[in-house]
């Protein structure tokens, strides 16, 4: 196998694939155009954007296609006039993603986008933000006058006109959520696996033990089970990991579950390739490239862009970007964005609790994700109290901080005192909810951050409690 690499007109090159075994089997393929050139960095980018850490790989490709003797020059290419920057949301703040895995399995032909990921740069706060969308949410086709799950909209679209599918999905994504897609990347099951053995596996802590007695196997079925506790998982356990849904265990087997896995599988890829030599490894570089080339379907990406990437990369690590997860799921947004309907045939579906093709709240929420995203990661469950302040101030109050923080857990539980001075937010479990007492202090104008010594107890429960006291009076002398 050989990877074209063409420069410019004059300087082309080439880097050749160990070759696959014979006995080996055949890989699932997703067509690309047969004339389409994949520079080794536009892979590099490829396997960039399927783990999340997009412009990191990019610089360590760089570096290894140097080790090789690779001669690359980008003043042969571009002289820029300034930096380049990814591509951007019209809010000129983030860079969005959009990670499909597509059911590719043997002995089928279907292309049902199974694995629906969202992932979000924002440039300003250096964050990575994951939104997983549930494959049996129905969503409205051509303009609402139909609606189907969202993990055909791919397939039907592509059945119709070849090469409109993803154009179809991101439509819909973007209708959903309100988030613009930038770049994507569709990997199959194959891809998937080849490179997490390619990397070594990755380390994964199993939260609860299950087993799923229904695991596709081809036209049957077979059993798997993981325990809890941390492991190291190959390709192919991860893969099974990650698809798992019909477990009776512990909440293990619902779409949601899974999603929850997806996510952390794919940031168990992203640390294993940044705490370990693996992008120094010839073996294991060109073990992914023979299998993205051939299982993985990705938007163009160019010089400009690799360029970006490797700014993004070194502002991610100076800033100490941070990522965070979230699955459309029912309890998501305080039970408050989607449903799950059974129709008269006992058909499943999940739909938004405002009606089919009403998205204003999940866009709302997710807009609130990207913007706070540590403190809708927390989702505190918050008690109120007035101790001084005024049952109606303190009701007012409340109503505030609900508007300006929606589908967030905020109870206002009445008066437990009325001579009290000053307000106080803490948290009732020492170093944790740090966020949720830092913002809703600074919305409430509260200093006091810590347990006053006339409460004893943790009232009413909850993570964070805030007690609102009528204002301090100020001593005349």
């Amino acid at each position: 196998m050989t990877i074209d690499i063409q420069l410019d007109e004059k300087k082309p090159a080439k880097i050749v694939l160990p070759k696959r075994s014979e006995k080996q089997d055949k890989p699932q393929t997703i067509e690309t155009k047969k004339k389409k050139k994949w520079p080794i960095f536009v892979i590099l980018g490829i396997i960039l954007v399927v783990l999340g850490g997009l412009g990191f790989l990019v610089y360590k490709g760089y570096e290894f296609t140097k080790n090789l003797g690779f001669n690359f020059n980008a003043g042969d290419i571009i002289t820029p006039q300034k930096d380049p920057e990814l591509a951007k949301d019209s809010t000129g703040k983030y860079t969005n993603i959009l990670i499909v895995g597509v059911d590719t399995r043997e002995k089928t032909e279907l292309l049902n986008t199974d694995t629906i990921i969202v992932l979000s740069y924002n440039h300003e706060s250096n964050d990575v933000v994951m939104v997983s969308l549930p494959r049996d949410l129905n969503v409205g086709i051509n303009g609402n006058t139909w609606f189907n799950r969202i993990n055909s909209v791919y397939a039907s679209a592509e059945n119709k006109a070849k090469g409109s599918g993803m154009t179809a999905l991101k439509k819909t994504i973007a209708e959903v959520t309100g988030i613009e897609i930038q770049y994507h990347a569709m990997v199959n099951f194959k891809a998937f696996v080849d490179i997490v053995d390619a990397v070594g596996g990755v380390d994964i802590n199993v939260e609860n033990s299950f087993t799923d007695y229904r695991y596709p196997d081809g036209y049957s079925y077979k059993k798997i089970s993981f325990t809890a506790g941390p492991q190291t998982m190959d390709g192919q356990t991860a893969l099974e990991y990650a698809r798992s849904r019909k477990s009776q265990d512990n909440n293990e087997g619902s779409d949601y579950s899974r999603a929850k896995r997806q996510q952390k599988v794919i940031v168990a890829l992203q640390e294993k390739i940044l705490n370990t030599s693996t992008l120094t490894n010839p073996k294991a570089i060109m073990e992914i490239f023979a299998s993205v080339a051939n299982n993985i379907k990705v938007s163009e990406f160019t010089i400009d862009d690799i360029q970006a990437g490797l700014n993004v990369a070194k502002d991610f690590q100076e800033n100490n970007g941070k990522t965070y997860s979230f699955v459309l799921d029912p309890t998501a947004g305080n039970y408050s964005l989607i449903q799950v309907k059974i129709k008269a045939d006992g058909a499943y579906g999940i739909q938004p609790k405002l009606g089919l093709g009403q998205y204003t709240d999940i866009k709302k929420y997710v807009q609130l994700c990207l913007l706070h995203p540590q403190l809708y990661t927390e989702e505190a469950s918050v008690y109120v109290y007035n101790v001084g302040l005024g049952a109606q101030e303190a009701s007012k109050k409340v109503a505030d901080l609900k508007k300006a923080y929606p589908y967030l857990k905020i109870t206002y539980s009445g008066t437990r005192y009325s001579n009290k001075e000053g307000s106080a937010i803490y948290s009732n479990t020492p170093n944790t909810y740090l966020r949720t007492v830092t913002e809703y202090a600074k919305f409430l104008g509260i200093t006091q951050t810590t347990k006053p010594d006339y409460i004893t107890n943790n009232l009413n429960g909850g993570n964070v409690t805030i007690l609102l006291g009528k204002p301090v009076q100020l001593s005349s002398e």
